[in-house]
């Protein structure tokens, strides 16, 4: 047999490929001390000084040894192109070292271009200020990177890759608890104890939004930045973290990894997880980064006054992580309540919460939709030749359900809020601070957690309303909570479907059974939970505030809140008693594995060889 010159480049490819492996799998084994001694310390010197547990006058001396610590982490990274000794195959080697150096990079170039050097947006005292966070977040990003290896090693020890998430979302809250706990991240005088600690790290972890005490005032700078932290590591954790455990250092995942955490995304990811996961890295850095140009300038302080530009800076790329992670963390005590109608706030919140809610596979499929190839479009001369011989583009049925419950929640939500709200909280607005108002509800009670109306104030009808968006929440594979829209989708239009005799279809598809049945699942577990939470609420909180002054209405949609990772409330959260905020603190951490443990759960299922006979009964 005659071997073609392409398989012998093939072979040859290959074996260049695997002896690169070796290469930097070598160079990494010989690192791995360095790597793991450095991590320690530095992390040790970032969390004792912001701690307050180092004397303040070491500040310029622990500056510059994290900035080394950080040279140093950085040079396994470029260890790993010289062993790849090809740019792209480095990248390829170690994605996302490559990801945070170049975003690293890209933000110190930016810091520099409005540094009082150059662009003079930002006076001495800031620039160097900025530029001592991003060596700070620099050297967590590579940290948390390297500590990423441990829990890759774990899931290798560990049967069920369940039990290493569940492990390792616990492990993040117990240590956003103990952190939140040291004395440089509570404001002087603020004395916050160990249950509001741990309530707070949940939910920022949770990306739920449901404080006891205001973000704003209570803690630090330290501790707002821990929040946000914890509010970025749970957004992406629960899409990524098998991808991460398996690609960050670019060891693999294997296929039942790979399939576990495929099908939670509905998408084959045998031998694309780098892939989608430098999807979902790219799409969390532009959204965020983009957001935090549109925030910035619009942020005022208690008198109505423009914050200063580092100030600015704080403010937009805080609240453009919490809008993105669907957290709904402000660190305004009245959320966006001040910002009702302003409309670029809205606007730029709202579709930070939109993007983040659709889901990031829903989010590739469209960037990478090919709209001129559409039968509309083959017809326009520029189109023409270049579409010729493609095929017509199709989307998944997947992504038209998504979209098409996103925009019809949407309008349905704003419309039923300012029905309900026209004679109560709405009243007193103009016409176009009424429509950004429903929007912005509308948009907030999937999940986001933000509100530019008083909650507490709103009637009763619109609080059920509220209950009702909250349940359906945001879509699959994002970071929002909820029974998701395609489980709402598929429950409806079966209803309808057996109404009228005929398979459950949708865009010309049908909807197999056992989504059907994964469905009712889905929202019966729902329901019991929050049915099961309210009832145990008002025990416990029968003879406190929140029982006497708000009654049921408030603990029903304090439990749907805290459950579908909403974080919006009528303001009884600080009022909770102790076993009280345990529940809650118990509801959002269900709420936000559940219907993930759920899949996994099905997913491991033994088949039984043997099946009952069948039997019919009445029901109705």
């Amino acid at each position: 047999m005659v071997r073609s010159p392409g398989d012998a480049l093939a072979d040859t490819r290959l074996i260049t490929r695997i002896f690169t492996d070796e290469r930097v799998e070598a160079w990494r084994d010989r690192y791995f001390w360095v790597n793991a001694v450095t991590a320690i310390i530095a992390l040790a010197s970032f969390l004792l000084f912001h701690g307050e547990l180092l004397p303040a006058g070491w500040e310029p001396f622990i500056a510059v040894f994290q900035a080394l610590c950080l040279l140093v982490l950085i040079g396994e990274t470029l260890g790993v192109f010289v062993m790849a000794r090809r740019l792209l195959e480095g990248a390829r080697q170690a994605p996302a070292d490559s990801a945070a150096l170049v975003f690293g990079v890209f933000m110190g170039v930016g810091l520099f271009v409005a540094s009082h050097w150059v662009g003079g947006l930002l006076d001495e005292n800031t620039t160097f200020l900025a530029f001592a966070y991003l060596t700070q977040a620099g050297l967590l990003a590579f940290v948390a990177l390297r500590l990423l290896r441990v829990l890759s090693f774990v899931t290798r020890l560990v049967q069920s890759p369940l039990h290493v998430f569940l492990g390792s979302f616990a492990t993040l809250i117990l240590i956003g608890t103990l952190l939140l706990m040291l004395p440089g991240a509570q404001a002087p005088g603020a004395n916050v104890p160990f249950i509001d600690c741990l309530f707070t790290a949940t939910s920022a972890t949770c990306v739920t939004g449901l404080v006891v005490v205001d973000t704003g005032t209570a803690w630090t700078r330290f501790g707002q930045l821990v929040i946000i932290t914890l509010v970025q590591m749970g957004g992406l954790g629960i899409m990524t973290f098998a991808a991460f455990f398996g690609v960050a250092f670019g060891r693999g995942m294997g296929l039942k990894g790979a399939a576990a955490v495929g099908e939670v995304l509905n998408l084959d990811l045998i031998g694309r997880v780098g892939r989608v996961t430098v999807w979902i890295l790219g799409i969390t850095v532009v959204s965020e980064l983009v957001g935090v140009i549109g925030l910035y300038g619009h942020w005022v302080d208690a008198e109505g006054k423009p914050l200063p530009a580092g100030e600015q800076l704080y403010y937009s790329v805080f609240h453009s992580i919490s809008a993105f992670c669907n957290a709904g963390f402000a660190l305004y005590s009245d959320s966006m309540i001040r910002f009702v109608g302003n409309w670029p706030v809205v606007l730029h919140i709202s579709w930070l919460v939109i993007i983040g809610g659709l889901g990031f596979v829903v989010v590739m499929e469209c960037a990478t939709y090919r709209w001129w190839a559409l039968p509309m479009f083959r017809r326009l001369p520029v189109f023409r030749r270049r579409v010729k011989n493609q095929p017509i583009p199709r989307m998944s049925l997947q992504s038209k359900i998504i979209l098409t419950m996103t925009g019809a929640l949407l309008v349905v939500g704003a419309v039923g809020f300012l029905a309900l709200e026209w004679n109560y909280t709405l009243a007193g607005l103009p016409w176009d601070e009424k429509l950004a108002a429903c929007l912005f509800q509308s948009m907030a009670a999937r999940t986001a957690g933000f509100n530019n109306v008083d909650t507490a104030q709103v009637g009763t009808a619109a609080q059920f309303w509220t209950i009702l968006l909250m349940i359906v929440g945001g879509s699959p594979g994002s970071v929002a909570g909820g029974i998701k829209t395609t489980t709402f989708f598929v429950m409806v239009i079966s209803v309808v479907a057996t109404f009228r005799g005929r398979p459950t279809e949708a865009f010309k598809r049908r909807i197999p059974d056992e989504l059907i049945k994964k469905s009712l699942v889905m929202l019966v577990l729902a329901i019991t939970f929050i049915c099961t939470a309210t009832l145990l609420l008002t025990v416990t909180e029968a003879q406190g505030a929140a029982g006497r002054e708000q009654g049921f209405e408030a603990i029903l949609f304090e439990a749907a809140s805290a459950f579908c990772t909403v974080g919006l409330s009528t303001g009884i959260t600080s009022e909770l008693s102790t076993p009280g905020r345990i529940i809650i603190i118990l509801c959002m951490y269900i709420g936000r594995i559940g219907p993930l443990t759920l899949v996994l759960a099905i997913g491991r299922r033994a088949a039984r060889n043997f099946e009952y006979p069948e039997e019919r009964i009445m029901i109705g």
